[in-house]
């Protein structure tokens, strides 16, 4: 599988790191912060690695992003070094995103929940086979996934959490997709948990939105999937 850059024939400026090892990553298309008096550098949109460079913010490749997901195309991931071989693939089904391997095989769902802004953190959430579901809800918000993206015929949430007022409400008027207030870039992490159990993190390197899996079992390509579909 061949990939064009804007570079010509030059590579990234740091040397790709393997997908399996990605501990803290971001989806960018910047290969270097800008560091006056030098402009930012862009290369390819990929799953990229924060790392400092005699001062200077580089994002090392670890998987490339091919496909824009439009009119339900999917998102096709392609580790960055070596034969640049797929890693998984992004499919729309239904109100869910499937992830799966190389082969085919499945790695999990992505799902969307953006109505729910009273009570979750961010609008999508994770299923992975075998184990809770992950979602990023407030501390109050009660009940399991399912709860919290049901809605009654009137269009209420009919989760436990959607026992709020319109006092909490207005307080959380925060966007269902990161919990950015409008025309402002907050510090505030989002954190995605199975039960009590921490599986995902979301903070931000450089104003630019990066991601931690936790939890040991967690399927890296789903926190990968997560990214692209957040962007």
């Amino acid at each position: 599988m061949g990939f064009g850059r804007n570079r010509g024939a030059a590579g990234p400026l740091v040397e790709p790191v393997a997908w399996e090892d990605v501990s803290r990553f971001v989806v960018t298309d910047v290969e270097r912060a800008a560091s006056f008096p030098r402009k930012p550098v862009k290369g390819r949109l990929a799953v990229r690695v924060p790392t400092t460079v005699a001062g200077v913010r580089h994002f090392a490749p670890a998987a490339y992003v091919v496909g824009d997901g439009e009119d339900g195309g999917p998102h096709e991931l392609y580790e960055a070094g070596g034969a640049q071989r797929l890693v998984c693939t992004v499919t729309a089904a239904g109100d869910a995103h499937l992830v799966t391997d190389a082969a085919g095989a499945e790695l999990g769902h992505v799902h969307r929940t953006s109505a729910v802004k009273r009570t979750v953190q961010h609008g999508l959430w994770l299923r992975q086979p075998d184990r809770p579901d992950a979602v990023a809800r407030y501390h109050w918000a009660k009940g399991s996934a399912k709860d919290i993206a049901t809605r009654g015929k009137d269009g209420a949430v009919r989760g436990a959490g959607a026992l709020v007022g319109s006092v909490v409400d207005s307080v959380l008027s925060l966007g269902a997709e990161g919990g950015d207030q409008s025309g402002t870039r907050t510090a505030k992490p989002v954190t995605w948990r199975a039960g009590e159990e921490t599986v995902l993190t979301q903070g931000y390197v450089d104003g630019v939105k990066s991601y931690v899996p936790q939890a040991g079992w967690l399927d890296r390509r789903l926190a990968f999937a997560l990214a692209v579909l957040g962007r």
